[in-house]
């Protein structure tokens, strides 16, 4: 019998952070391939991730495959007893939590593994897909102090706004290494680095936002979702964040798109 052949993407290979998705059927993953691309996953050889020294609570693989009936079945009536996020839902069943977009796709996962699991029903919801791989960078990452936020880049930094709003478009802020990753790349997270909320109010000039109501702005923007609640250490990362950029409230009609930006 011949060895199966994967297929292996890593998350911001140049910046060697240990996430992983992986397929196992080649037409299956070509409908991902332009996703993964945009947010910044780059194909990598099965022969370079058996070199890797994997490392425990840092390395992270997603196994997707095309869901069974059974997946399906649950994908298409969720009933895991949380509904604060709309489509999404998430609950924790044992020491596993699992993941639910209605009717396009289930994740199972767990800290204590390496290994995680995606069944997809439906690969042609592009704004499900991205809320669905920025979900699970927030669940990968979050121990790595990389936190991520619904938004759009901009000049100065970028604006963070609902995930609706955004377009499913998200963020990472990197606060070990100091990085800000979007859809175009990975840039430095510095002093000179602005944070913007959207106000349907302000009309002319725009308000710097204290600490706290930047904090508790953000804390409610982020991709990461808990039948829990979010990390202490998580909120700590979001202060530090706020300890070196500037927020301000900003009049959304005077907000321009970047040219260029993910449709």
């Amino acid at each position: 019998m011949s060895e199966k052949k994967f297929s292996y993407y890593q998350y911001r290979k140049e910046l060697g952070y240990q996430i992983f998705i992986r397929f196992e059927e080649a037409e299956f993953e070509q409908q991902f391939v332009e996703h993964l691309a945009l947010m910044g996953f780059d194909p990598i050889s099965r022969d370079e991730v058996k070199d890797l020294e994997l490392t425990p609570r840092k390395t992270r693989i997603l196994r997707v495959i095309s869901a069974n009936a059974k997946i399906n079945q649950k994908i298409l009536s969720p009933q895991l007893g949380d509904s604060r996020y709309a489509n999404e839902q998430v609950s924790q069943v044992g020491t596993y939590s699992v993941y639910c977009y209605q009717n396009v796709a289930l994740m199972i996962y767990g800290q204590d593994s390496l290994m995680w699991e995606l069944g997809v029903r439906d690969a042609t919801n592009t704004k499900a897909l991205r809320a669905i791989f920025s979900r699970y960078l927030s669940f990968a990452l979050q121990d790595q102090h990389v936190v991520g936020f619904w938004g759009v880049p901009i000049d100065e930094g970028f604006v963070v706004r609902s995930a609706g709003d955004a377009n499913f478009e998200s963020i990472f802020v990197d606060l070990n290494r100091k990085l800000i990753l979007t859809y175009e790349g990975h840039r430095e997270l510095d002093t000179s680095c602005s944070i913007l909320r959207l106000s349907t109010y302000r009309t002319s000039d725009m308000r710097r936002l204290s600490s706290e109501e930047l904090l508790s702005f953000l804390a409610m923007r982020t991709c990461f979702i808990s039948a829990v609640g979010m990390q202490r250490h998580m909120r700590a990362d979001i202060w530090d964040l706020v300890q070196i950029v500037s927020g301000y409230e900003y009049p959304e009609i005077n907000f321009q798109p970047r040219a260029g930006r993910a449709a």
